[in-house]
C-alpha cells in the first residue's frame, strides 16, 4: 500500500501557490492553513475600515468563507493578496454600507495640512502620511477609487495585479487611478 504524503508536512514550508493549486483541486482540507495564514492579516486590514476589533473579527470570518467557496474563481495570473485585498476590501465596504457607518468625516485644518505633500505629488503616496488622515480623505471618495489607490500605493500592487484581479484593462486601471487622485486634489483644493 502506497503512502500519501501530506504536503504540508515537508520541511520546507508550502508556498501559498502550491497550497492554492491544493485547495483548487479539491483537497479543502487544506484551507485550515490557508486561513492561519492569512487571518491576522485580514483583521488588522479589516480594522483600518471598521475601528473594532470584535467586527474586525467577525469580518475576518466572513472573508474566510467567501475565500472557501469562490477558491476556484481565483486565477492565478495575479497575486493571491490582490485577489484577496479586493474580497477584503468589498466585504467592509458592504458591512459599512448596511451599518451606515460610513458617514463622512470632516476633514480639519490640521488634516488638509498634512495632506498637502500627497495632494501636490499625485504619483506617489508618501509613506509618512498618517493613516487615520489619509482614511478621512479616502472616505470622501468612491469605494472603486479607494480600492483602486490602496492597491496600487499602500499595499503596492502592480498594475498588472490589479488589471488581472480585477478582470480591468491596464489603461482602464490607469484612467481610473488617474481620476481617483485628480479627485483627491480636488477635494483638497476645496478645502484649502
Amino acid at each position: 500500500m502506497e503512502k500519501v504524503t501530506n504536503p504540508l508536512n515537508r520541511k520546507s514550508k508550502i508556498t501559498d501557490e502550491e497550497l492554492i493549486g491544493l485547495l483548487q483541486e479539491g483537497n479543502m482540507r487544506y484551507f485550515s492553513e490557508l486561513a492561519a495564514r492569512y487571518e491576522s492579516y485580514i483583521i488588522k486590514k479589516c480594522k483600518t475600515y471598521v475601528k473594532e476589533t470584535d467586527i474586525a473579527e467577525d469580518l475576518c470570518q466572513e472573508i474566510l468563507i467567501k475565500i472557501f467557496l469562490k477558491i476556484n474563481n481565483f486565477e492565478r495570473k495575479a497575486n493571491f493578496s490582490t485577489w484577496l485585498y479586493s474580497i477584503i476590501h468589498n466585504t467592509c465596504i458592504d458591512y459599512l454600507r448596511k451599518s451606515k457607518k460610513n458617514a463622512r468625516q470632516v476633514i480639519t485644518e490640521q488634516m488638509v495640512e498634512e495632506l498637502a505633500e500627497m495632494v501636490e505629488d499625485v504619483d506617489e503616496l508618501p509613506e509618512e502620511l498618517s493613516e487615520a488622515i489619509l482614511d478621512k480623505l479616502l472616505d470622501e471618495i468612491s469605494p472603486e477609487e479607494k480600492l483602486l489607490l490602496l492597491l496600487k500605493y499602500k499595499e503596492k500592487h502592480s498594475i498588472k495585479d490589479i488589471q488581472q484581479s480585477l478582470n480591468l484593462s491596464e489603461s482602464a486601471i490607469k484612467m481610473r487611478l488617474k481620476r481617483a487622485k485628480e479627485k483627491v486634489n480636488k477635494l483638497y483644493r476645496g478645502l484649502a
